[in-house]
């Protein structure tokens, strides 16, 4: 099995584990592990940690994402890499647009035990999708065009921050579990594809000098 197969593969598997993930979700099948992974979640709760997991689910607020697109612009710009700022810009519009349509189709009421000021419907979660999207976008570039010892540290630096954008939804019991799953699967479909295009684009431009950090 190829490379472009085996993601052909994966992105079938995980559009499957999506489909069923919603239904279940629709039908309440989960909705004991949703409040039990609150439970155990919530008895982390300390002021340093809230303090410090508000600011990372506010970098994740669309106002946080813009930000953090501007910077990214910057630093592309000043790399002379503008055309690979393409693909961040296109997957978290493409994050956003899929977020949206599928809250509004599901209409999934937020956790009743939520404990910050959040409107809007819960499924899938938007922070955890654009926060996903954002960084592992970066990621895939970082991987792909970055050389030297900046490599490894911010790909560990992009994943953390994944991880706890999607761990401060539940925190604060602003989303389900299963919403933060949901967005993860979408997310990796977004960047699966999103890395198709990358492999196809940097494979056809070897010969072409593209600043690396």
């Amino acid at each position: 099995m190829n490379r472009i197969k085996k993601e052909y593969y994966f992105i079938s598997i995980l559009l499957i584990l999506f489909i069923m993930l919603t239904l279940f979700v629709s039908l309440g099948k989960l909705d004991a592990i949703d409040q039990n992974a609150f439970n155990a979640i919530i008895k982390l709760k300390g002021d340093l940690l809230t303090r410090f997991l508000y600011v990372i689910t506010s970098i994740a607020s669309t106002a946080g994402v813009i930000l953090i697109l501007m910077l990214t612009l910057v630093i592309f710009l000043r790399r002379k890499s503008l055309s690979d700022f393409k693909y961040v810009v296109i997957n978290v519009f493409t994050a956003v647009f899929l977020m949206q349509v599928l809250k509004n189709i599901i209409k999934r009421v937020r956790p009743g035990w939520k404990w910050i000021t959040q409107g809007g419907f819960s499924y899938p979660s938007g922070h955890t999708i654009s926060a996903f999207v954002l960084y592992g976008t970066l990621i895939l570039l970082v991987n792909k065009k970055v050389n030297g010892k900046l490599r490894k540290p911010l790909i560990a630096f992009f994943s953390l921050m994944i991880f706890l954008t999607g761990f401060s939804r539940i925190y604060f019991g602003a989303h389900y579990l299963t919403d933060v799953l949901a967005s993860l699967i979408l997310g990796t479909i977004i960047l699966l594809i999103s890395n198709m295009f990358m492999n196809k684009e940097f494979e056809s431009d070897k010969n072409k000098n593209r600043k690396t950090i």
